[in-house]
């Protein structure tokens, strides 16, 4: 990073604030690691670090909800550096790596360290995602000991993860997933629940009976992760088919994540749901070690977004202030107020020739633009940041 500027002007770039409702072509002007000003044209610049945003888009720093920024720790884990600053994203949610048996450890050699702010899901399972299948049995749990690991790190725990996959339902079943609720709900926090099982779907499935029962145990604020999934568990089927707890949980409030990953995510699944209203709250990665290949970065799953027909500002939005709701902190971060941390994306639209893909359900999408950052301010530090469209993931 770059230190040691005082007071920085970005001038002449396209701000996008969705937590301001700003589109505006503009300056924004940052002080002593502060947003000081935000639209304001700026003559005096004689003590300003001044950066010439012509053709660039200016907005608040990209939030990554769902990811697991945690290499060295878990076989699936990614850097955080690599997925987070040099990506142009200044927050992450590692969507539990963790359990209550090893979440300190995830603090003390992942969480602390990073230059990358990252907030934390702890997984309803004591060893988190070290070992998988995580949950068998309700031995795999500890509630008393995620209790006290919750208390005692109220400044990065935002929130309970569990999958509501096929050894959970084989094993403590609906019951896994009222736990996991219970310990969320009694904490304050919202439950992130994962859908979808990996493997083809069978006539009658039993895993989308149990994720319909699972989802109407969401409440408002909860988050459902992997809802445009095309696997057995999956809400939406492959004819557009929508299950009515889906949009049940949507009128509760229940956060819609698109959590693309490598198995979780269909261009069929998204076009049945954009166009039946049902659009993501949050656009996120799911970034692991296995899906670099695929979603590389938050900001290529953003094109592949706007090449299913939503707007610049709705990705941004999804990326931004929605998902500093999510975890409650809209009132430090996912905006360009004045006062607030300057954590900013610089990106450009980029015109070209793009494929995307959409991990193993085998779709490819052709589009003509991809959201490039170009560098990120972390607190008024600057430093270069880029897709890692056209870089091959070396660090898998």
């Amino acid at each position: 990073m770059c230190k040691g500027i005082s007071q920085i002007l970005l001038k002449n770039g396209l701000i996008i604030d969705p937590s301001q409702k700003i589109h505006q072509k503009g300056s924004v002007v940052i002080r002593d690691g502060k947003i000081l000003s935000v639209g304001e044209d700026v003559s005096d610049t004689e003590m300003m670090t001044v950066f010439d945003m012509e053709g660039k888009i200016i907005t608040p720093g990209l939030i990554d909800l769902h990811c697991h920024p945690a290499a060295g720790f878990a076989s699936i884990g990614v850097p955080e550096e690599e997925i987070g600053l040099k990506s142009g994203v200044t927050l992450l949610g590692d969507a539990g790596t963790a359990g209550s048996a090893n979440f300190e450890a995830m603090r003390l050699f992942i969480v602390n360290p990073a230059n990358t702010d990252i907030l934390c899901f702890l997984n309803l399972a004591s060893a988190g995602l070290i070992r998988l299948p995580e949950i068998r049995t309700e031995n795999d749990t500890d509630i008393e000991e995620a209790r006290d690991v919750i208390s005692a790190n109220k400044d990065i725990i935002r929130g309970v993860k569990v999958r509501a996959v096929e050894p959970l339902a084989h094993g403590p079943g609906i019951k896994g997933i009222e736990l996991a609720k219970k310990l969320a709900s009694d904490a304050n926090l919202p439950l992130m629940m994962h859908v979808g099982e990996t493997r083809p779907r069978v006539s009658d499935d039993k895993m989308d009976d149990f994720s319909r029962a699972a989802v109407s145990l969401l409440e408002k604020g909860d988050i459902l992760s992997h809802y445009l999934t095309w696997e057995p568990g999956g809400m939406i089927l492959a004819d557009g088919t929508v299950y009515p707890e889906l949009e049940a949980a949507r009128k509760r409030g229940v956060i819609l994540d698109s959590s693309h990953g490598l198995n979780h995510f269909s261009f069929t699944v998204a076009r049945h749901a954009i166009s039946k209203g049902l659009i993501p709250t949050v656009i996120s990665t799911d970034l692991c070690s296995p899906v670099l290949s695929s979603a590389p970065s938050l900001a290529v799953v953003m094109s592949k977004f706007i090449h299913l027909g939503l707007s610049l500002d709705q990705v941004i939005e999804m990326t931004t202030i929605q998902p500093a709701k999510a975890l409650g902190e809209e009132k430090k971060r996912g905006s360009l107020k004045p006062g607030m941390t300057a954590d900013i994306t610089v990106m450009e639209l980029t015109k070209g020739n793009y494929i995307f893909r959409d991990g193993t359900n085998g779709e490819t999408l052709h589009g003509e633009v991809l959201l490039e950052p170009r560098m990120v301010f972390k607190a008024g530090e600057v430093m270069p940041a880029y897709s890692r469209y056209h870089i091959p993931p070396a660090f898998t």
